[in-house]
């Protein structure tokens, strides 16, 4: 895989135009040059767990002794089951995320849940710690991470002037877009989890 193919699939599985209006949510309560500074925070501690599981992620799994079968298709699972949360969100989960900021809106958010889950997410983490486990060089990793990193990180903190550009309806537009090849790139890792499985079998 490409150092540009890889940086992408990261930058689909972190879905930043997905987090937009989460993080403007769960912000909302807090002035608007704290609340960049809090993102770019995030976006640091964010990048800090990607690194620390791009190095760690392979000797995790020799010690807990997990396949990269498992992986794959565990990680394929977590990716459907979000992607599907966003193409089709239900009302009573929509209600239940503005209650819960309502109630926090004035609290300043540190580590949860910005950094994690909303940057680095179970499933980004497990697709890290397969692939720098994989054929991929470390220094493919750490810049496949910095590359989508950036993307992400750029979109982030000028959410708020992306949401006035595209409006609510463009950026739920965008959001389902993301959903989509989501929903493909989750199946895709699903299918190379079953095939890797039955060339174990055979062998």
């Amino acid at each position: 895989m490409t150092l540009l193919t890889l940086a992408l699939v990261l930058f689909l599985i972190m879905d930043p135009v997905g987090r937009i209006n989460a993080f403007l949510n769960t912000l909302g309560g807090i002035e608007h040059k704290r609340q960049k500074i809090i993102i770019i925070r995030e976006l640091l501690i964010g990048l800090a767990v990607m690194i620390f599981f791009s190095f760690v992620g392979d000797h995790i799994f020799s010690i807990l002794e997990i396949s990269n079968v498992t992986v794959f298709l565990t990680s394929g699972i977590i990716l459907f089951l979000g992607s599907i949360k966003i193409l089709f969100p239900s009302a009573d989960e929509i209600e239940a995320q503005k209650l819960e900021y309502s109630k926090k809106n004035r609290e300043e958010p540190f580590l949860v849940p910005l950094a994690i889950p909303m940057i680095a997410g179970p499933a980004l983490l497990a697709t890290i710690m397969l692939y720098s486990g994989s054929e991929e060089s470390i220094s493919t990793m750490l810049s496949a991470i910095v590359l989508a990193w950036v993307a992400a990180a750029i979109i982030l903190i000028y959410s708020k002037s992306l949401l006035r550009l595209l409006g609510s309806s463009g950026l739920a537009a965008c959001e389902k877009l993301m959903g989509m090849v989501l929903v493909l790139l989750s199946v895709q890792r699903f299918m190379e989890g079953v095939i890797l499985l039955c060339k174990n079998y055979n062998a």
